[in-house]
């Protein structure tokens, strides 16, 4: 069956039908043309602005962290700061001012053991005692500096503990021996270096006019031979560890005000620490000379604060205080064959100094003045 269609009641109901569907086609229309206008509109505007004053950029979005902090204490490492005894002055302000620069160090009291000590571990002497302290106090990394010598000789000892390579879990217990995410790695310890330590210029020494909040955290800066020598790759993260105050630790400011730097000469790291020191122009002429030239209106230097010192890589090992040999420096010298050397010079001069005057001496008894004739003619 067809449908019929539905007839209109009325005349005025038909008009006003024909009139609304000529309105929408109208208004159809005239939204098509509404739009193109627009678009010329835009067109044109954006032609005259790139014809005459360029448009402002965007500014960029802001640089999230890659890090995210839930406002806890992850990274509990803790460094065990410790010398032996018989050191000298200069020796114990170092060790003070280092303290002063690391606060997650924990300080103890000279160590002084015999040769013959072996506390139930590998090795003996200062490393067994070390490596006990340090488990104890619960430290991850230990710096420990040895004097020989009556305080001549400085040694400078950096290693990680048991502690620092024992298994953790993610939420930083003991795992269990059979948890699948356990990472296994070594239990004795390691690696350790051993460095001595020269021209050793402490704060108070220097005055230098440098600055820095005490407990701020560092920023470590490295040569670039510490990203192509193997050995100083090694080394790098040694002294990440040791002077990297970690993130959120009660005892530092959140604020980074000092460089560490740390470069590779002659075979020898050199040791530096800086107060990042930002100024402000005091006139609009500076401010504006200095933002040409840098692009910021402040200036930032860098201030030294001290200690300094040199530290000569001797020997590597990759257990704490001992074990396999990974390095060895063979330009390294003993400073007890230096000595031995230079008195040894200094004796050879005193010889030859004494054969000197034995040859003078034999020289004028040679010679023999003859008798004048004449000697007693005036008398």
């Amino acid at each position: 069956m067809k449908r019929r269609r539905r007839e209109p009641d009325s005349e005025e109901e038909a008009a006003g039908g024909v009139e609304s569907d000529g309105d929408a086609g109208r208004e159809e229309e005239g939204s098509g043309d509404d739009g193109d206008a627009t678009n010329e509109v835009l067109s044109s505007e954006e032609d005259d602005d790139g014809g005459g004053h360029s448009l402002e950029p965007t500014p960029r979005p802001a640089i999230q962290s890659s890090i995210t902090s839930d406002g806890r204490y992850h990274n509990k490492q803790r460094l065990l700061l410790l010398s032996s005894r018989g050191i000298t002055a200069r020796y114990r302000h170092l060790l003070e001012d280092l303290r002063t620069l690391i606060p997650h160090s924990k300080k103890e009291s000279k160590l002084d053991v015999g040769k013959n000590y072996s506390g139930g571990g590998s090795g003996g002497g200062y490393g067994a005692a070390v490596n006990e302290i340090a488990e104890v106090r619960g430290c991850h990394t230990v710096m420990f500096l040895e004097c020989r010598k009556r305080g001549q000789d400085g040694y400078l000892w950096l290693g990680r503990t048991s502690i620092a390579n024992s298994s953790f879990d993610a939420d930083g217990g003991a795992a269990p021996e059979d948890a699948p995410g356990r990472k296994r790695l070594m239990i004795a310890g390691g690696p350790s270096v051993k460095f001595h330590i020269t021209n050793i210029h402490t704060m108070d020494e220097l005055k230098m006019t440098g600055n820095c909040m005490k407990g701020s955290r560092p920023v470590l800066s490295f040569d670039k031979a510490f990203d192509e020598v193997d050995r100083l790759k090694l080394l790098k993260h040694l002294f990440v560890d040791v002077f990297g105050t970690p993130r959120g630790h009660p005892k530092s400011k959140p604020f980074v005000d000092r460089v560490m730097g740390f470069y590779y000469v002659d075979g020898k790291i050199w040791v530096r620490n800086y107060q990042i020191l930002e100024e402000a122009s005091s006139t609009a002429k500076e401010a504006h000379s200095q933002k040409k030239l840098t692009g910021h209106a402040h200036s930032t230097s860098l201030v030294e604060i001290g200690p300094r010192f040199v530290l000569n890589p001797i020997r590597i090992f990759r257990g704490s205080f001992g074990g396999q040999t990974l390095y060895v420096n063979d330009a390294f010298v003993n400073p007890s064959v230096v000595r031995s050397m230079e008195k040894k010079e200094k004796g050879e001069k005193y010889v030859r100094r004494k054969g000197a005057e034995r040859k003078r001496k034999m020289r004028e008894e040679e010679i023999v003045v003859p008798k004048d004739p004449l000697a007693d003619v005036f008398y």
